[in-house]
């Protein structure tokens, strides 16, 4: 068997699946204001899947996320954003994930969209049509190694989330449709003073 540790950091992009399970087919829920206003929309599914290899190769130890999340968006009480395809300019800035909870399966999220966005509409449009089919992370791992061509994520900084069209991870399905963390270490909630939603 050949090893080989990650030295450096490692860019990441590991693309999962939604699955819709709402009432009508949807991918998502429309959040609605007490006038009975549209404000935006929630969705959320899996974003990394432990102990199994995805189609990039790669196989997530359930710790993967801890340190980082711990370090960086819980230690200074920041979202983990959400955007579009990879991008990072403005425009691709579609919300944020007010949750991530650590189940036996992987990561669970559940992202916001407000209504406003750049791409609102057309991202409701490219859900409803199956283009925009999964979720994916966007990070660098910071530990791991590399056996039998398998990359094995032993510590990952997460940098965002997005929305994509193609999965890697088929078989992470959307579960449900509120960044509050559960079950990372050293602590186990991030308080961001905001709501959290859940469905």
């Amino acid at each position: 068997m050949n090893r080989y540790e990650i030295k450096e950091k490692l860019p990441v992009r590991n693309f999962t699946t939604l699955r819709t399970e709402t009432p009508g087919g949807r991918a998502y829920t429309v959040r609605k204001n007490e006038a009975g206003e549209e404000v935006g929309f929630a969705l959320s599914g899996l974003l990394t899947r432990f102990d199994s290899v995805n189609e990039n190769g790669q196989q997530w130890q359930s710790t993967a996320y801890d340190e980082g999340l711990t370090n960086y968006f819980e230690k200074n009480d920041l979202f983990v954003p959400l955007d579009l395809q990879h991008e990072r300019d403005i425009r691709s800035l579609a919300g944020r994930l007010e949750s991530l909870e650590k189940t036996e399966e992987g990561i669970l999220i559940e992202a916001y969209v407000p209504r406003g966005v750049y791409y609102y509409n057309l991202i409701k449009t490219l859900l409803d049509n199956y283009i925009l089919q999964g979720f994916s992370n966007y990070g660098y791992v910071t530990r791991g190694h590399i056996a039998d061509d398998v990359l094995h994520v032993e510590a990952f900084q997460l940098i965002s989330a997005s929305l994509v069209d193609v999965p890697a991870d088929t078989a992470a399905r959307f579960i449900r449709n509120g960044t509050a963390l559960k079950g990372f270490s050293p602590s186990q909630e991030m308080d961001t003073g905001l709501p959290v939603f859940w469905y």
